[in-house]
């Protein structure tokens, strides 16, 4: 019966995959072999299978739904290995800031996937190894992106944001393109001081189909593949599962074009004393810094910026679509603190706290990265008596991070609000969760909030999110489900959007 059940799993693996498999058993008997005794324990976690481990035990599509069930059945620390490769899944987000934050010289590492090479976004700054490269990188970024440093911008979101209520009303069908145009602007004009061309800027369009393969090539299935067996990367894209290898040389020269054109153009202006404020501009008065560094540095704020509030959008307007009750409470506060009709600004942020908790609660139900971005031990470790190796990938679940909690998958604002209706006084530091731990924290927090804001606020004063309907009159379902790329995307769904003020 367990021969069967073995068969099965493994003839659902990728063709390459079960190759791999087969190929990696005398390293993984080497290592076996070869192995210390004497050390503590590892973390309690599944069973793993002689030589492979838990290969056939992953959801590859959705790990984080495997990992928060095994967190159920053997706690918040748990312990696997892939092959020779070690795992250590942190499903608690007090452990999670413990390790990360008084032990950070152990956790603050990352995986070196190939896949990131690949792809040619390794030198982006939050995939980048805890290197000298990568304080290169974050001494420049927290010059620009410290919460007084972003205040001043609050004009370029409120201005964006306008300008997607507009497309919003003029053409709704394409909300995702909207969407995108929106976070590329703003993201664009903040790190490069460059204002769009249109609504078919270049750069704009190049970032989104760099998001789009980014999103569908970059998967953690494929990532664990060449992780687990490096020499794949070598092996041509014809090659049975390697397919998404054809759009890899694609994804090198886009991304060498977006770090290189739109910088190369802010130095040149700033050169001739016409360079708006911006992150280039405060990395080039600072003096002392490295261009690669620099250009690298600005490339990633960007990318990241704009492709992960693009997504985060579109989950809102699913929520407000799936949830029609918290749409007119929203509706119902903007009216009161606005009046109808009145565009909001920032000086509205503190008097409307149920937007804040709907935003709050966007990430906790559908996170844009439900397990983080990968950490890796760069030492040996001890916690509570279990054994945490070195070159350990370390895994911050978040999904099961934000399961913690009463019925997870409804939607409900209120978690984040006191009887009286005001944020609760932890719901900014569990809401951080999204956004890293340790080190590792993005420093573009407090960026992506603004624009989120500006976005939500602007598009709820006037409009209503409805179902689409059919030629019939029926409502289209929507099915609820989302991609796992480099950031998590609700599949494409059809939405109603109109003008509530008429």
């Amino acid at each position: 019966m367990e021969h069967t059940l073995f068969q099965t799993k493994l003839s659902s693996l990728p063709p390459s995959l079960v190759v791999g498999v087969l190929c990696g058993v005398a390293f993984s008997l080497w290592l076996a072999i070869r192995s210390k005794g004497g050390q503590p324990p590892y973390p309690p976690g599944p069973k793993r299978l002689p030589f492979i481990g838990n290969v056939l035990d992953v959801n590859l599509k959705e790990p984080h739904i495997t990992y928060t069930q095994w967190a159920a059945k053997y706690g918040d620390v748990v312990y696997s290995r892939i092959l020779n490769q070690d795992f250590v899944i942190i499903s608690s987000e007090k452990i999670a800031r413990h390790l990360a934050d008084q032990r950070s010289t152990i956790y603050s590492d990352r995986p070196q996937s190939p896949l990131y090479k690949l792809f040619g976004v390794e030198r982006m700054t939050f995939l980048l190894t805890y290197c000298n490269e990568w304080r290169a990188h974050r001494k420049l970024l927290h010059l620009s992106l410290k919460p007084e440093a972003v205040d001043k911008y609050q004009d370029l979101y409120l201005t964006n944001a306008r300008r997607l209520l507009d497309n919003l009303k003029q053409n709704g069908v394409k909300f995702r393109e909207h969407f995108h145009l929106y976070t590329g602007a703003i993201s664009l004009e903040l790190t490069y001081g460059r204002r769009i061309e249109g609504k078919n800027d270049p750069i704009i369009a190049m970032a989104t189909s760099l998001g789009v393969i980014l999103s569908e090539e970059t998967t953690p299935e494929k990532g664990g593949l060449l992780m687990a067996f490096p020499l794949l990367r070598y092996f041509p894209a014809w090659f049975p599962g390697l397919g998404f290898k054809r759009y890899a040389g694609a994804s090198r020269k886009m991304v060498r074009t977006l770090a290189e054109r739109p910088y190369n153009t802010a130095k040149q202006q700033m050169e001739s004393g016409i360079l708006p404020q911006c992150l280039v501009h405060d990395f080039l008065t600072h003096g002392d810094v490295e261009e690669a560094s620099a250009k690298d540095a600005a490339a990633g704020v960007y990318l990241a910026a704009a492709e992960s509030a693009a997504a985060i959008l579109e989950t809102l307007v699913l929520a407000m679509i799936l949830f029609p009750e918290v749409q007119q409470k929203v509706h119902a506060e903007l009216d009161t603190v606005l009046g109808k009709g009145n565009s909001p600004t920032f000086a509205d942020r503190p008097q409307l706290p149920y937007l804040q908790a709907v935003l709050f609660e966007v990430l906790r139900w559908q996170p844009v990265f439900p397990l983080g971005v990968p950490h890796a031990t760069t030492a040996s470790d001890i916690y509570e008596g279990h054994y945490i190796p070195e070159g350990c990938i370390v895994i911050f679940n978040v999904w099961a991070m934000t399961r913690n909690c009463s019925d997870p998958e409804r939607f409900d604002p209120k978690r984040h609000l006191t009887p009286d209706g005001q944020i609760i006084s932890q719901a900014r530091q569990q809401h951080g969760i999204h956004f890293g731990f340790g080190r590792r924290v993005c420093p573009g927090r407090t960026f992506g909030e603004y624009a989120l804001w500006a976005a939500a606020a602007t598009m709820l004063s006037s409009l209503k999110f409805e179902r689409a309907k059919d030629a019939n009159g029926n409502y289209i379902d929507i099915k609820l489900a989302f991609t796992h790329g480099q950031a998590s995307h609700p599949l494409p769904f059809e939405c109603s959007i109109s003008n509530r003020l008429d």
